[in-house]
C-alpha cells in the first residue's frame, strides 16, 4: 500500500504542470514556425538531408542568376548584330543603305558626285558598325571577349585595332627563291648582306615574257617598253626561280619591303591577335563546372560567356595580302574607288581589283551571318537551361519543404489540445493546494 502525503502529491503536481506547459509552448512555436523541427537535436536525419537539399538550391539559385544575367547579354549583343546584318546585307536591310549595295553600284562605274557621295557613304556606314560592335551590357563592353572593362574596337588613322591590336595583323609570309628569304639594300638592290631589309612581297615576270617584251620593243619602239626589273649590286636582273625550275624576274614596281624590327612587330601583333581571338570566359550555368586532374577546366562543363567581335567582323590577312575584316576591307575598296580620277573611267586592272575586294567583303559578310547563327544557337541553350534550372530549383524547394514544414491542420490541433491541457491542470492544482494561514492574511 502506497501513502500518498501532500508534499509528494504537490512535487507530482508540479512536474506535471511544468511538462504541459512546455508542450504547450513547443506546440505554439511549431504552429508560429511552421516547421516540423527547430533544431539539429530534434530530428537529426532529416535535418542533414534538408541541410544537403537547401545547399544544392542555393546552387541552383546561383546558377539560375549568373544563366539568366548571361542570356540578357546574349540577347542584348544579339540586337546589336540584328543591327550590323541590317547595315551590311540586303537581304535585310533596304539596298542603298547597306555596304552590299553600296558596292554593288560602285561597280556600275559611276562618276563624279555619285561616286564620291557612295565612298563617303561606304565609310560612314563602317563607322557606325563599330559603333555598334562597342556596345555595353551594364558596366562591361559585350564583344570585348574576357575584358568587358576596355573598349574593345578603336579607329586610328582610318585602321582598326582590337584592344590595342591592328586587326589587320598577320605573321609576314616573306618572298623567298627556293625557300631562301631575299634581301635587299639600303638601295633597293638585291644583296645577301642586307639582311636587315627583307622582301615582303612582289610580282614577278618570267624570264621568256621579259624576253618577248625586249624583242617586241626592239622590233617595235612605239610599242609599250619591258618593265624595270630589281636588280643586284652588280646591276644585272636578279634571277629567281620556282619550283619548278622555271627562271623569273621580280618587277620594280610592286615590291614591298620589311626591316626586321617590322617583321617581329608584325609577328608579335599576330601572335596577340590570335590569342585574343580565342580568349574565353566560362562561367556556371549548372552544367557541372569541374576541374580535370590537371587542375584545367573541363569547358563542357561550363559554358563560355566571351564574345569577341573579331570573331563576326573577321581579322588578318588572306592569302593574296588583303584583309579578312569587314571594316579594313571597306577602307580598302574606297582607297581602290578614289584611286580613279573624279570623271574618269575605271581602267581594267582597278576594276577587277575592286571586283575582287568585293567578292571578299560578300565572303566576310557569310561569315558574320554564320557567326550570328551561331550565337543565336548559344542563346537559345542559356533560355532552355535557365528553364532547366527554374524547374530543378522548384524540385528542391518542394523536397526539403516536405521534410521541414508542417501539416498546419494538425499542428494547430496539437496546439489547442495542449493548450487546453495546460487550462485544465490549472485549474486542477486549485482543488489540490490546500489553504493556508497566508491566504487570510490582508
Amino acid at each position: 500500500m502506497i501513502r500518498a502525503t501532500t508534499g509528494g502529491v504537490l512535487r507530482s503536481y508540479r512536474t506535471n504542470l511544468m511538462n504541459s506547459f512546455i508542450s504547450q509552448n513547443r506546440a505554439r512555436e511549431t504552429v508560429l514556425t511552421q516547421r516540423t523541427f527547430n533544431s539539429y537535436a530534434e530530428d537529426p536525419a532529416a535535418a542533414a538531408k534538408a541541410f544537403r537539399l537547401r545547399k544544392s538550391r542555393m546552387a541552383v539559385e546561383s546558377q539560375g542568376k549568373i544563366c539568366d544575367d548571361t542570356y540578357k547579354k546574349f540577347s542584348t549583343a544579339w540586337s546589336c548584330l540584328d543591327s550590323v546584318d541590317k547595315l551590311i546585307d540586303t537581304d535585310n536591310g533596304e539596298a542603298l543603305n547597306t555596304l552590299k549595295g553600296m558596292t554593288q553600284e560602285l561597280l556600275n562605274d559611276p562618276t563624279g558626285d555619285a561616286r564620291t557621295q557612295l565612298m563617303k557613304a561606304l565609310d560612314q556606314v563602317s563607322q557606325t558598325i563599330v559603333q555598334t560592335m562597342n556596345q555595353k551590357y551594364g558596366d562591361n563592353f559585350i564583344f570585348a571577349g574576357a575584358d568587358g572593362h576596355n573598349v574593345p574596337f578603336e579607329v586610328k588613322d582610318n585602321k582598326l585595332y582590337y584592344r590595342g591590336v591592328p586587326v589587320d595583323a598577320a605573321e609576314p609570309k616573306l618572298f623567298d627563291n627556293n625557300g631562301a628569304q631575299v634581301a635587299l639594300n639600303a638601295a633597293g638592290q638585291v644583296d645577301p648582306a642586307g639582311t636587315n631589309i627583307l622582301l615582303a612581297s612582289a610580282k614577278t615576270i618570267s624570264k621568256a615574257d621579259y624576253d618577248k617584251a625586249v624583242l617586241n620593243h626592239q622590233n617595235d619602239p612605239t610599242a609599250d617598253p619591258p618593265p624595270e626589273l630589281l636588280t643586284d649590286v652588280a646591276g644585272a636582273p636578279a634571277v629567281f626561280q620556282d619550283a619548278d625550275g622555271n627562271d623569273y624576274y621580280i618587277l620594280k614596281d610592286g615590291t614591298d619591303t620589311m626591316t626586321q624590327p617590322e617583321i617581329d612587330k608584325a609577328t608579335e601583333d599576330a601572335a596577340k591577335l590570335k590569342y585574343l581571338v580565342n580568349e574565353k570566359y566560362f562561367v556556371d550555368i549548372g552544367l557541372g563546372f569541374q576541374e580535370n586532374e590537371n587542375g584545367t577546366l573541363i569547358e563542357s562543363s561550363g559554358f563560355n560567356a566571351a564574345l569577341n567581335g573579331l570573331t563576326f567582323l573577321g581579322y588578318g590577312l588572306d592569302a593574296d595580302g588583303d584583309p579578312k575584316n569587314i571594316y579594313s576591307l571597306v577602307q580598302k575598296m574606297r582607297e581602290v574607288a578614289e584611286s580613279v580620277p573624279e570623271e574618269g573611267k575605271w581602267s581594267t586592272s582597278v576594276y577587277e581589283e575592286f571586283r575582287n575586294l568585293v567578292l571578299k567583303f560578300e565572303d566576310a559578310s557569310s561569315n558574320f551571318k554564320t557567326e550570328y547563327t551561331n550565337m543565336d544557337a548559344g542563346t537559345t541553350k542559356l533560355k532552355n537551361n535557365y528553364a532547366l534550372l527554374e524547374d530543378n530549383f522548384d524540385n528542391l524547394v518542394e523536397q526539403y519543404s516536405s521534410l521541414e514544414d508542417v501539416d498546419m491542420a494538425d499542428a494547430i490541433t496539437s496546439f489547442i489540445w495542449a493548450q487546453y491541457c495546460y487550462n485544465a491542470a490549472l485549474k486542477v492544482g486549485n482543488s489540490i493546494l490546500s489553504e493556508s494561514l497566508m491566504d487570510y492574511l490582508s
